[in-house]
Parts: structure tokens; sequence; C-alpha cells
């Protein structure tokens, strides 16, 4: 047994040792966390073993220290300690702070060691524990966030406990002013290595409850008690067991209604907000049923939501899915209307952050104090935290609707200065929730209603576009009307002068060659001026038609000789085959054209020795559009075809194929040559002002294969009230 007590100082002397290694074991589990805090910690609670190591057995003279020595290294170490406490308070306070006044501190201790002088260390230590205390001071006041400044109260205590333990030593060098510092460190350890602390306004207001508690049924019991002595106490049949049994039994009834109104005075007093979250969930959900308006859900909703909770701030914001500039998958976060400043602009979320991952794949609560200084969001992009922190936020909670994340409940601090409860977390959850379906009903019907006004604007636009066009093509009918009257007189009176010299005899037979040049240039200007003079006419309803009698087998076979030549230099063929075909009411000059610029069409896109073909036949009368019959007249190529998505953009004014735009004039009959892009257009005018139909039918554009083209007209026999007597013609049958 003396053996026993002998080792007992010194057992109890290396406690401390216990604590300070399982903590320090627990620290660098976590060094791995991107958290500064931690490795301060480890160094913290490192240097504090250590001193334990040397000061204890230093006291009991083992390690041949002497005791000024020993005071010396305590000295040093609290200093130390100081420097990193002040530290650690200022990166639990600010995220992301530099770290140079420290690197500065230890630097001053290396000259405190080497200058060993026991005044500048006492000096230096008080500087820095003011600095310390003055840093504290800082983060409490710019801690905006309750669960921040909840979290800067225990750096409080911590600090209170080091400075005890550091003048203890300094005034009293006795080892059990260490235990002070090993509870500190015990406090530190608690405090950063738990992300969310319980609140110490929570604690407190618990503590004071049932202290005082127990103090109204202490003294109650014993008020009664004496007061039971008092009456009953001169009784013979007084018992004192049976008296403290019914005393027992009346505190026993008196203590539930006690403790509850003690309860109520506490919460009061800490200003505890009490709501039923049953009760605030049925209104919500009554108010938000029917709102489809998206501004109005968003002031509702962020209203109902304050006004429940007693907030100040609230926000909602809209999350679109979208693709970014790097093909990569981003979230687009959109304010909508709430109570408070909206945020400019919007804010962009990569895919991979872990803000994202977290609202995706946990659907919880985020609190700004977790984007701030938790680890788990130390590596997302600093824009994003950031724009976070401008807020003004306290929690963010997400809406979710089958399964997608659609936005994003935006709520700021509370009025009272608390933070949020698990239970307030569980109620904006569940309100979230109910906020989903509601949220994507308003979106769809704010996106049917972004539609509906892209629909007008487009109609508009498209007005725009078709005023614009007539207006344009007004323009070109009278520019072209224009111009071809102003170059009929020129072009008639060159062409007149070339006749004439072609029929002097004395004119030399080089320069008769050139006048014949002249004069075949001027033909072919004036017959495209008189092709852009029809065209006018068309465009503007002006063209007078002659209507008598005509039989289009003549007006084939008379188109046909006229292009003989052509035939002949292209090595062509052309057959014709029409039947006994009956009269039409027709303008035989237009009539001729029409075939001579489908014959022309069909030699220029036909290769050299293919095959034209014209055909026709009577057509019955049908009640659609031709009452009294009607006359159908194909002409058909061998040729290179026409696209089926350009099949009707042939027939438009001055269109020229693709390979032969901005190219010059090539003639009437070179293959794929380019002209004024008129006889078509031309052709189908002619056909519609005789109240028939002009369309083309091929297989497709191939060089190759030549699927040719056959180009259908139809002509109605006679309009209605006309004479019912009709001649026919003589059928045609040639090949050239």
């Amino acid at each position: 047994m003396g053996d026993l007590q002998s080792y007992l100082p010194i057992l109890l002397a290396f406690l401390p040792v216990v604590p300070y290694l399982v903590l320090l074991i627990l620290a660098i589990r976590r060094l791995r966390n991107p958290e500064q805090l931690t490795d301060f910690l480890a160094v913290f609670l490192s240097v504090g073993l250590a001193l334990e190591l040397i000061y204890m057995p230093g006291q009991f003279g083992w390690l041949g220290i002497e005791s000024e020595s020993l005071l010396f290294i305590s000295q040093i170490g609290s200093v130390l300690l100081v420097v990193m406490l002040a530290q650690m308070i200022r990166v639990a306070s600010v995220p992301m702070v530099r770290n140079w006044p420290f690197w500065l501190a230890l630097l001053w201790m290396i000259a405190l060691v080497v200058i060993n002088n026991s005044l500048l260390i006492f000096a230096s230590w008080i500087v820095f524990a003011l600095w310390t205390i003055f840093l504290l001071q800082q983060a409490i006041r710019k801690a905006h966030m309750p669960i921040l400044r909840n979290r800067m109260t225990y750096w409080v205590l911590v600090l209170g406990l080091v400075l005890a333990n550091d003048i203890l030593l300094f005034y009293f060098p006795d080892w059990r002013g260490n235990l002070l510092r090993l509870a500190a460190a015990v406090v530190l350890s608690f405090v950063i290595m738990r992300s969310h602390l319980p609140d110490v306004r929570d604690l407190s207001r618990q503590f004071l409850i049932y202290l005082t508690s127990a103090l109204l049924t202490m003294l109650a019991y014993i008020g009664i008690f004496w007061a039971a002595q008092m009456i009953l106490g001169n009784l013979s049949v007084y018992d004192p067991l049976l008296v403290g049994a019914g005393v027992a039994v009346l505190i026993s009834l008196i203590f539930s209604p006690l403790l509850g109104q003690v309860r109520n005075t506490y919460n009061s007093l800490f200003r505890l907000e009490v709501y039923d979250p049953s009760q605030i969930l049925r209104e919500y959900s009554t108010s938000i049923s029917n709102i489809l308006e998206l501004d109005k859900l968003a002031t509702v909703a962020v209203g109902l939501i304050m006004e429940a909770l007693e907030i100040n701030k609230g926000l909602l914001f809209l999350i679109d899915p979208e693709i970014g500039d790097d093909q990569q998958k981003v979230y687009r976060v959109t304010p909508v209307r709430g109570a408070g400043s909206l945020p400019s602009g919007n804010a962009v979320f990569s895919e991979g952050s872990s803000i994202v991952k977290f609202f995706v794949e946990e659907r919880e609560a985020l609190l700004q104090y977790d984007v701030d200084f938790a680890p788990t969001f130390m590596d997302a992009p600093i824009r994003e935290r950031k724009w976070m922190s401008g807020l003004g936020i306290d929690v963010y909670v997400p809406i979710y609707s089958k399964g997608d994340w659609i936005g994003l409940l935006a709520l700021g601090p509370k009025g009272s200065g608390r933070r949020y409860t698990e239970e307030d977390l569980n109620l904006l959850a569940a309100i979230a929730s109910q906020t989903g379906v509601a949220l994507e009903n308003a979106r769809l019907v704010e996106d049917l209603r972004k539609l509906n006004d892209q629909i007008r604007e487009a109609y508009a636009f498209l007005d725009k576009a078709n005023n614009d066009l007539a207006s344009l093509e007004m323009t070109k009918s009278n520019f072209i009307s224009i111009a071809s009257h102003e170059l009929r007189t020129p072009l008639t009176v060159a062409r007149g002068y070339a006749e004439m010299l072609m029929e002097d005899p004395s004119l030399p037979e080089q320069v008769r060659g050139l006048v014949r040049g002249i004069h075949k240039s001027t033909l072919r200007q004036v017959e495209i001026m008189d092709s852009m003079f029809d065209i006018a006419q068309l465009d503007t309803s002006t063209l007078e038609l002659h209507r008598q009698d005509v039989f289009l087998n003549e007006l084939v076979r008379s188109a046909v000789q006229e292009l003989t030549s052509s035939l002949t230099e292209r090595e062509q063929e052309l057959s014709v085959d029409l039947p006994q075909l009956p009269a039409i009411k027709a303008d035989p000059n237009t009539m001729r054209k029409l075939f001579y610029h489908l014959f022309s069409n069909a030699i220029k896109f036909t290769p050299n020795g293919g095959k034209i073909t014209v055909t026709g036949r009577q057509l019955p009368p049908n009640n659609r559009d031709l009452p009294e019959g009607g006359v159908e007249v194909i002409v058909s190529d061998s040729g290179v075809g026409v696209d089926k998505a350009l099949q009707e953009v042939i027939f438009t004014k001055f269109y020229q194929p693709g390979d032969q735009l901005n190219r010059h004039s090539t003639g009437k009959t070179k293959f794929k040559g380019s002209g004024a892009g008129l006889g078509l257009a031309l052709s189908r005018g002619i056909v519609n002002a005789h109240g028939g139909r002009l369309w083309v039918e091929s297989e497709g554009y191939d060089e190759t294969n030549c699927p040719g083209s056959d180009f259908h007209i139809i002509l109605p026999l006679r309009s209605q009230g006309e004479s019912k007597t009709v001649r026919m013609g003589s059928a045609v049958k040639l090949k050239l």
C-alpha cells in the first residue's frame, strides 16, 4: 500500500498525457480533410503534449532540467499556444485567410528563444493575448450568421481557459494550472472536429429551466414540510414519514405545471419561436395551390415562410439545366421576385461542383456556414462560393419535381438572431416538397405564356417581312417595267441600223460579219427585253390577252421549227406526238412564247444527243378547275432533272441554278448555260393568266444518270358562258 501511495503523485502527474494522446490521434486521422484548422489543432495538441511530457518529469527531477529552465520552456510554450490560438480564430472566422501574420509571429518566437529574457517573454505573451482577444472580438462582431456567432462563443471559452492557465503559470508556477489548458484542448478539439455545435443559448436555457425548477421544487418541499411541522408537530398522531410522503405527492402534482411555467418564462426571455408545423403546412398548401403566375407564387410562398419563421429575407430561384460553352452540363440559377434585393444577373453552377452534387444527390437543405467553412465544399469553384456569400442568405432549401431539381428557396437570418434548428429545416423541407408541384405548374404556364408572346412576335415579324417583300417585289416590277420601256427604243434603233447595213451590197464581207454579230446580239437583247416587259405586265396584272380560237398543235409545230437550228447544234432529237386537240380561247402570241421558252429550257438542260418529247391529250370536264374540260401538253426531256426541293423555286423570277450564280449569259442553247432566268417564270405566268396550271415532275437532279423532267401544261377549253361549239385541230406527228 505504501508503494502505491508513493507512485500515486506520479500517476496523477502523467494523467493529463492520456487525453492529449487520444485527442492528437483523432486530429491526425482528420489531417486529410481540406481544412487548415485540423492542421493547427494537431500542432496545438502536439505542443501541449510535449509541454506535459517535459514539465511533469522535470518537476520530479528526472530529466536533470533546472526549475528555471522548465519555467522558461513552459512560458515559451504558453506564448506559442496563444499565437496558434490567434491564428485558429482567424481561420475559423474568415475562410481562405492569409497565414503571413502567423509566420511572422513564429519568427518572433524564435527570437525570444535566442534572447532568453523572461520579462520580454511575458511582455510578448501580453501582446499576443491582447491580439488574440482583439481577433476574437472582431470575429464575433463580423459574424452575421447565428451558427457562426454560436461557434465563436465556444472560442471565448477556449481562450478564457488558455489565458487563465497561462496566468497561473506565470504567477503561480504549479503543475495544477495546466489542467485548465487540458480543458481548453478538449473544448477546442470538440469545436474543430464537429461541424455543427450545440446552441449555447439553448444549452443555457435548458440549464436555467432545470436549475430554476429544481430550486423551486426544493424550496416548495422545504416550505411545505416546515409548515406541516409547525402546524402538526405538536399533535400526538404526527408522523414525519407520513407527512414527508404527503409532501412528495403534493410536489409531484405541482411539478409538471411548475416546469411548464418555468419553461414558458425562459422561452419568452430567450425569444424562442414556438409554432405548429402542421398548421403552417396546411395554410401554406392552401395558399399556393391555385397560383399559376410565377412572380405571384414566389411572393406568396416566400412571404408565408418569412411570416411563419420570422425571417428578414427570402428569395426563390429557378434552376435550369443547360449545356455550357465547353459542352458540359451546367445549372443556371435565375432569381424570381421575393422579399429583399434580388441579385443582379444569373449564376451558373457546374455539374461537377460539390454544391450541385449536394443538392442533386443529398436532397437536403444547405447552410451558408457549410458553404463557407465545411471541408466538403472547399473544392467548389470560388465564383460559386462568392456568389452565394454575397446574397446574405443563411439556408438554401432545394425544390424538386418528378425527381428533378427545379428550384431553390433561399432564406436569410431570423429576426430573433437565432440559428435554424433541426425542426426548422424539417419544416422547410416539407414546404419545399409542397412547392415543387406548384412551381412546376407555374413554370409550365410561364413557358406557355412566353411561347405565345414569341409566336405573336414571330407573326408580327412575318407580317412586316411580307410587307417588305411585297414592297420590294413592287419596286422590282417597276424597275423591270421602266427598264424594258427605256431600253426598247435604243435597241430597236440599233436593230434597224444593223439590218440596213446588212442589206448594203457594197459592205465588205469582214464588216458584214461584224454587223451580223451585232444584229444577232440585238435580237437576243430584244427577246430578253420582251420577256422582262411581259413579266412586269404579269406582276401588275396589266398583260392584255387577245383571246381567240387557238390550235395548240400549230403553235407547238411553229415553236419547234423555230428552234430547229438549236436542236441541230446540240445534236438532239425532238419528237412531237399530238392527237387532235380542241381549240382553246387564248392569246396566240403569248402561247407561242410559252412553248418557245419550255422547248428552249429542255434543249439547254439536256445533254448533247438527248431526246425531247412533246405529247398531249384532251381532258374531260371536272367540277374543280375544268368545268368544260381542258387540254394537257407534256414536254419531256432526258436531261439532268430538277431537284425535288427546287421544283417550285425554278418558276420564280431570275432564278439561276446554284453553280450558275453570278455568271454572265452564255446563250440560249449551251448545255446548262446561264440566261436571264425569266423563261420558266414567264411560262407559268402565261399559263396562270389563261386559267391553267404549269408544274414539273422529276425524280431529282443527277448530271450522270440524267433522270429527265416532265413539264405539264393544263389549259381550260373555254370559260363558262361561251359557245358550246368546239373546233378540233389536226394531229401533229414529227421528229427532228
